[in-house]
């Protein structure tokens, strides 16, 4: 990050300047707080590629109820609590059903994009009210709202993952569930409350992106579904599990955002962009397999 930055403040000094920087920021909100949960899910040798539709399905959603004439807070709350179910759905079918995570969410994945069409009908969610808009505008000193709950979101994650017995149990089952089970962890329950940690991360960021842009389409988060991964990667989550912290998965979606944003000041296609996200992912995976071949045990023979 500090060499593409360095490279952009030379080739074009505009890119650094504090409006800009913010428009990064901004941009970079939906795709952190989705990075946020899918690295613990991560951490703990999951994955989750339902992600983004559940964003989508939960901006659709809420969208929807208010301009059916439900008051704006009991649509979000509404909104709070499908993303939470949708995240206990994939945590139920991983942890206790014991279905391969890749698995399950492609297939929630698949259901929450049909659900997407169904609730719209194929239509766009538009012309909704200032009071929901007001909540995706707003600014606290210098930062814009968004970002400010993007900050919290951090803290929140940080928080849970370093602090917490139970987020200490989510590295410990990442590192070796066996182990974490003699031990007496119960990890079930700690592969389940990430993903349903994760839901409720896609809800807010669908509730930002919803109140921030003013409207929302019926492929509205398709296309994060793997972005969000790819942040967490980046950021340093190990694919392996086990590693990984809420600020680098942040530091992730930032790359990615700085990314984008490079490629708009130097003119070239967009698909350059899914191809700098690929080959960072790739250099990333590689990386974290090099590192634990090395950190694994060496029989040695006995004769």
């Amino acid at each position: 990050m500090t060499v593409m930055l360095l490279v952009l403040m030379i080739t074009s000094p505009s890119f650094l300047a504090p409006s800009n920087l913010i428009n990064v920021l901004l941009n970079t909100v939906t795709i952190g707080i989705l990075a946020l949960g899918e690295c613990a899910v991560i951490i703990t040798k999951g994955i989750d590629l339902s992600v983004g539709s559940t964003m989508g399905l939960v901006t659709l959603a809420v969208g929807t109820l208010i301009l059916s004439g439900i008051p704006v807070w009991v649509s979000l709350a509404i909104g709070l609590a499908l993303g939470l179910l949708a995240g206990c759905v994939n945590g139920i079918m991983v942890s206790l059903v014991k279905l391969p995570p890749i698995i399950v969410t492609l297939g929630t994945l698949s259901v929450y994009s049909g659900l997407m069409y169904t609730v719209t009908n194929g239509q766009w969610i538009q012309n909704l009210p200032s009071s929901l808009s007001s909540i995706g505008n707003f600014k606290i000193w210098f930062l814009p709202g968004p970002v400010f709950i993007l900050l919290m979101c951090l803290v929140f994650m940080s928080m849970f993952l370093q602090r917490t017995i139970t987020g200490r149990y989510v590295y410990a089952v990442g590192n070796n569930v066996t182990a974490a089970r003699l031990a007496g962890v119960q990890e079930r329950r700690i592969i389940f409350i990430p993903y349903a940690i994760t839901g409720v991360l896609a809800a807010i960021a669908g509730i930002l992106y919803l109140a921030y842009n003013g409207f929302a389409t019926p492929t509205t988060g398709s296309d994060l579904n793997l972005e969000a991964i790819a942040a967490a990667v980046i950021g340093g989550t190990n694919v392996f599990g086990g590693k990984g912290t809420a600020l680098g998965a942040v530091l992730g979606a930032i790359l990615l955002g700085i990314i984008s944003e490079a490629l708009v000041f130097f003119h070239l296609p967009a698909v350059w962009n899914e191809a700098a996200e690929g080959f960072i992912i790739l250099v990333a995976v590689i990386s974290d397999s090099a590192v634990t071949k090395r950190a694994a045990p060496k029989g040695r023979v006995v004769s």
